[in-house]
């Protein structure tokens, strides 16, 4: 018998993680990485560079080390960074992310979640993309996850063919990359704004394939992307961003470039019967920037089919496949 007694734990499962993110945001916002850069130092220096109290100071740093994104001492009682908060953590880094944590967990955007909930208009949010995708270009496991994914799909590379990957939307591009990295054939061409593709054009050289990268600044709404040019082009983590519409005009442009038996590969988080909070968070998110939402399976065949693919498969919850 199911028992029908009131569970709190869901209740604070709720609210409960929304404290690390505001916590994180206080040390941005309070700028305590930047001092750490000196090496090992106390709570008292940190806190007379940010104008705080060492009260208060103390305990973000001690919050901060208990995550592991920065180190402390016992012996020296003293903070450091970690590789990653060096990279990511500092305003002066080359990678830093810090602008894309404070736009999540802006205030403003509740509030203007608030408001297009109410109205049913996007309300409109500005994110620094091209902080996600250093944060992307980093990750320990895009690398085998996009292998995986090609094999998903079942792209086979023959040996010695050429084979051209258009990445719409491309941020840091690791998954085209991958698949040019395990394969000598592949070449590359990566499309996004010109500030996302310079940490695409970074990744392509740890990775060792920039000589098979193409790097094509356009609007992914706007924007030709040639004729006849491609043995396959991948959507990846954005018709969610995108509404219906844009999504089939995207489809069409995307139809016109690859080759004849070209595929297009699809990664993207997917509306089902049954809501998931993966789907609802994409939904109530992509609607308040500019409204998109995770859209079904069923949603996505319809618009791959109007404008000319045939053979659209969905392999997994978030991949699909369609050939022109």
């Amino acid at each position: 018998m199911q028992d029908s007694s009131p569970n709190s734990d869901l209740v604070y499962d709720l609210y409960g993680g929304g404290f690390f993110g505001g916590f994180t945001r206080i040390a941005l916002l309070l700028d305590v990485f930047t001092p750490l850069s000196a090496g090992p130092v106390s709570a008292e220096r940190v806190a007379l560079s940010c104008k705080s109290s060492v009260h208060g100071v103390r305990a973000i740093l001690n919050y901060l080390s208990s995550t592991k994104v920065i180190a402390f001492h016992a012996e020296t009682k003293t903070y450091q960074l970690t590789p990653s908060a060096a990279a990511f953590l500092v305003p002066a880094a080359k990678s830093y992310a810090g602008d894309w944590i404070l736009a999540n967990t802006d205030p403003v955007m509740w509030q203007k979640m608030l408001h297009t909930i109410q109205s049913g208009k996007a309300a409109g949010h500005t994110l620094p993309w091209a902080q996600d995708a250093w944060l992307e270009s980093y990750s320990p496991s895009r690398i085998a996850y996009s292998r995986e994914l090609w094999s998903t799909v079942g792209i086979e590379i023959e040996e010695h063919q050429s084979f051209h990957v258009l990445d719409l939307a491309s941020g840091c591009g690791i998954k085209t990359m991958a698949l040019a990295q395990s394969n000598h054939s592949v070449m590359v061409t990566c499309l996004d704004s010109e500030n996302v593709l310079e940490v695409a054009r970074d990744l392509g050289y740890r990775l060792g394939v920039e000589s098979r990268i193409t790097f094509l600044p356009a609007d992914l709404l706007s924007d030709d992307f040639g004729s006849n040019k491609y043995e396959a082009a991948l959507l990846g983590l954005i018709t969610y961003i995108l509404t219906p519409e844009q999504n089939k005009d995207v489809f069409q442009r995307a139809h016109q470039a690859l080759k004849p038996g070209g595929k297009l590969v699809i990664d993207a988080i997917m509306a089902s019967d049954e809501p998931t909070k993966w789907a609802s968070r994409a939904t109530l998110l992509m609607s308040t920037w500019n409204g998109g939402a995770a859209h079904s399976f069923a949603d996505v065949r319809a618009w791959l089919e109007q404008v000319g693919f045939r053979e659209v498969v969905q392999h997994n919850a978030s991949l699909v496949s369609a050939i022109k």
